[in-house]
């Protein structure tokens, strides 16, 4: 039944993406995000929708007629710089070839996702769009998760689905994080009651499925955007009641499997799964040291042969922390944005990637700072805490390369565009030029 469901609105939502190219981009991520195929089981399963959308995308918008004009910016050059740089580190990677061009095959598509969304999202309905597309993927099924932990009294384990994007319970937990401030936009909003009470409750389930997760990465991010959120939000009592309501049901219900999970952050020195990470953090820093300005390529540190390469050189950087007693029995991967960077890209390559992430951020700062509209002040708010929930939730997970992440990129320049619309709209003259003109951007 779902197949057929599936089947039947699909050509509909695609002649909407031919009508409505900004539909497309909202689609993609949604699609990226939810991943429809795992939601199937019959012939529909084999459909390659994301695929589908992001190239009846392509094609709305080259035939879209009065394009709006998409200003460049020092975040959308440093984008592509980095992109460029993943593109020659892949020409001279000292791993596999079929695996580097393979990741950067899918890195490659999530750059023309960025450049899209900056092509085609103009005006706050777009946003709005965009927004609600990203909370009913990873934030619908995070609710789902979170409900069925509810309903089964802490026994089932939050899981993302086979071959999607966030088919590990880290990337799930790390996506939701993300998602969580767009809901409390989205909250703030809405006039409606029921819909008001439905997204309180999707608030409430995605945090007990960070917690149903087991991730220890998504339980630390959740208490640094869980502060940062406090600072930033102006209803501070609304969120300390549903941030403690969710901390508390979703307590209720953990095991003292998740307790005892949850106490090796305290004692990570002798975790065996800190101490594996440490390892790889390592490796990453040893190939970046032999190769500063292209790195090793995607997911080199994982190749067996780089790995083993640099496995007696780890003891050099025991002083940081000592895993001389620790026997690795395969390649880890880094758990981390800025490590995976690091030993993919080298050092040149980290460093623009984390100027990408502190440019969005001062974006967003700039917003608040230069507009009234409290629409626009409100979303850059809750944008400035999901970036802060990637850069926090992602020092523990191998996400540098990642969707929502680079969606997130993609708000702040348009809000950062939007804004600048705005100013320039106030300064022309009035004509009927300069009046249609203004229309256009509504």
């Amino acid at each position: 039944m779902r197949d057929i469901l599936l089947v039947l609105v699909f050509p509909i939502l695609l002649y909407f993406i031919f009508r409505r190219p900004y539909i497309g981009v909202s689609l993609w991520i949604w699609s990226a995000m939810f991943f429809p195929n795992g939601w199937v089981w019959g012939f529909a399963s084999s459909i390659r929708y994301n695929m589908l959308i992001a190239a009846a995308t392509i094609i709305s918008y080259v035939f879209q007629k009065d394009k709006i004009k998409t200003d460049s910016s020092a975040l959308t050059t440093l984008i592509l710089l980095f992109f460029i740089l993943t593109t020659i580190s892949s020409i001279f990677t000292i791993s596999n070839p079929d695996i580097v061009w393979f990741e950067w095959n899918i890195f490659f598509k999530i750059i023309i996702f960025y450049i899209l969304c900056i092509l085609t999202i103009k005006t706050k309905h777009h946003v709005n769009i965009f927004i609600w597309a990203i909370t009913l993927s990873a934030a619908y099924f995070g609710a789902a998760e979170g409900l069925k932990y509810i309903v089964t009294g802490g026994g089932h384990t939050v899981a993302g689905i086979p071959g999607s994007r966030l088919s590990d319970r880290n990337e799930l937990a790390l996506a939701v994080n993300i998602t969580l401030p767009l809901i409390v936009f989205l909250l703030s909003q809405t006039t409606s009651k029921w819909l008001k009470i439905a997204l309180i409750c999707a608030v409430v389930f995605n945090v007990v499925a960070i917690i149903g997760s087991y991730s220890r990465g998504g339980l630390l991010g959740l208490i640094v955007i869980g502060g940062y959120f406090f600072l930033q939000s102006k209803r501070k009592l609304l969120v300390s009641i549903v941030l403690i309501l969710s901390v508390c049901i979703g307590g209720v219900f953990v095991s003292d499997k998740w307790t005892d999970r949850m106490d090796t952050i305290s004692t990570m020195g002798q975790d065996n799964s800190f101490l594996g990470r440490v390892v790889a953090w390592k490796q990453a820093v040893l190939m970046a040291v032999d190769n500063p300005i292209l790195g090793g390529g995607f997911k080199a540190g994982q190749n067996p042969s780089v790995w083993y390469l640099y496995e007696d050189d780890f003891h050099h950087l025991d002083f940081i922390i000592d895993t001389g007693d620790y026997k690795v029995t395969r390649p880890k991967a880094a758990h981390s944005i800025y490590f995976q960077v690091l030993g993919d890209q080298g050092f040149v390559g980290l460093f623009v990637f984390l100027a990408i992430l502190l440019l969005a951020y001062r974006k967003l700062v700039w917003v608040t700072k230069n507009t009234t509209d409290e629409w626009v002040i409100g979303l850059a708010r809750m944008l400035k805490v999901s970036l802060v929930a990637y850069c926090a939730g992602g020092a523990a997970l191998s996400l540098p390369y990642f969707d929502l992440s680079f969606a997130i990129f993609a708000l702040s320049h348009i809000l950062y565009e939007i804004i600048k619309r705005e100013k320039n709209k106030k300064s022309l003259p009035v004509t009927e030029e300069n009046k249609a003109r203004r229309t256009r951007y509504v």
